[in-house]
């Protein structure tokens, strides 16, 4: 997985990941992308703390992916998810071996993934080696999940609420199901904006 990771950028105040190691970057991305592709065919949930990302899904111990090297473990098993990427496994095939060797088994017809799941995702997929953008997750009161939305070690930040709720650093609120027709691209893109961590990147609300 080449970064292709630019040094300068005059039009953004976020800092970009060019003076970080490629793996580790590389790492970060992979942890999310194949986090995904588990959750569209095994219901559970995304948490984060601090550079693991912890994946419970139904009937299975929890999976922890290390963001910085780019390995999965669980129980006494731990897998190379960047050494085994790079030996021609595409994402998918990775995500079946893995699902294979873990004994989880895929939900029932009709399964469908959490939007929010797949918009965290692309966030990090689109914005996290140009832009240093890492999330968090803080559990609030009841059953809802905050997810701390954060560009660079002490950087801005925006928040997303399990139902549907955004928040950007300036106190305004947005409605996650009013964009919930755009692409998943599109849709990350919208919320980016949203939470204007770039003074150049148009807010869509605005």
């Amino acid at each position: 997985m080449r970064l292709a990771l630019s040094t300068f950028n005059p039009v953004k105040e976020c800092q970009s990941c060019e003076d970080r190691e490629e793996l580790e970057v590389s790492s970060h991305i992979l942890s999310y992308q194949i986090a995904h592709q588990l959750l569209m065919s095994v219901s559970g949930q995304i948490h984060v703390d601090g550079n693991r990302l912890i994946l419970d899904l139904d009937s299975h111990e929890p999976l922890h992916f290390d963001l910085r090297s780019g390995s999965l473990s669980t129980r006494n098993l731990s897998i190379p998810l960047v050494q085994r990427y790079q030996q021609d496994n595409r994402i998918d095939e990775l995500t079946r071996q893995i699902k294979e060797e873990l004994q989880i088994d895929s939900a029932k017809e009709g399964h469908q993934i959490d939007p929010i799941h797949t918009l965290l995702v692309k966030l990090v997929e689109i914005f996290h080696a140009r832009c240093g953008l890492h999330i968090q997750s803080v559990q609030t009161q009841g059953d809802k999940t905050l997810w701390e939305i954060q560009l660079c070690e002490g950087g801005p930040s925006g928040w997303i609420q399990s139902d549907g709720v955004i928040r950007n650093r300036f106190g305004e609120e947005a409605n996650l199901k009013d964009w919930s027709q755009l692409r998943p691209e599109k849709f990350a893109a919208y919320v980016f904006g949203f939470n204007r961590f770039c003074r150049h990147y148009s807010s869509p609300v605005k």
